[in-house]
């Protein structure tokens, strides 16, 4: 069962917006609660777990985004339902999954889901991440690992044709980028991230230490504590 929250202040609004949602997820079963103000959302985020929240960005004076900021760490997606069409670029660039202009169609929603369920099935093809004051796309295939850089990421690519291995800075980190990225994509050590696609071999060193070793040839760390289920991964993959 999908847990979804919607903060919203105009009733019609999110009456409106609660029948898109429920007809977009046709017949598989939600719980959907609404909060019409931030201090309602803080309150209802820190006791209930949800999978996506829906949030306008004017809500009686404050900032939607607000929310966001105290809640970049939590693992749900995010679709903005604003007016506000010229935050877009700033919705996308705090990592939000998808921006709806209001006013909106049942078409419209049933699009956002749709993105959501792609998300959820591993199918999204590509990250996005901002350089030089613009959203860029990176292909998903071309992840060859992501480690932890303080509060952000390093997503280090798979050498092209023509070109070699490059590092992209993401301003999002480890834990929240595995909500973003399918299945297949594993956490071998608290500061590395991987597709399990990319590992050729485990290897043992002194000190009952492992390592994975890439396709690439590059090595890196295993956890103690990951080993057991990195083993049972690659046996059933």
């Amino acid at each position: 069962m999908k847990k979804v929250l919607m903060v919203e202040d105009e009733f019609m609004v999110a009456k409106r917006l609660k029948r898109f949602i429920e007809n977009a997820f046709d017949e598989q079963k939600i719980e959907l609660h609404i909060c019409t103000n931030l201090d309602d959302a803080y309150d209802y985020l820190a006791d209930h777990p949800i999978d996506v929240l829906f949030l306008d960005l004017n809500l009686q004076g404050k900032d939607g985004f607000e929310l966001l900021k105290h809640t970049l760490c939590e693992s749900f997606h995010t679709i903005i339902v604003s007016a506000n069409s010229d935050r877009a670029i700033d919705a996308f660039d705090i990592g939000v999954l998808d921006f709806v202009a209001k006013p909106f169609t049942q078409e419209r929603i049933k699009k956002a889901i749709n993105r959501l369920q792609q998300q959820h099935n591993g199918a999204s093809k590509y990250l996005t991440y901002k350089y030089l004051g613009k959203i860029e796309l990176l292909p998903i295939e071309d992840i060859l690992y992501i480690k932890a850089d303080g509060h952000y990421s390093v997503i280090v690519t798979k050498a092209q044709q023509n070109r070699s291995t490059k590092q992209i800075l993401h301003d999002k980190n480890l834990d929240k980028l595995l909500t973003l990225l399918s299945p297949d994509f594993i956490r071998i050590h608290r500061s590395y991230v991987l597709p399990i696609s990319n590992i050729k071999a485990l290897l043992s060193e002194e000190g009952s230490k492992y390592n994975v070793q890439l396709h690439t040839g590059e090595q890196l760390p295993i956890g103690r504590t990951r080993l057991s289920s990195l083993r049972a991964k690659l046996l059933f993959n």
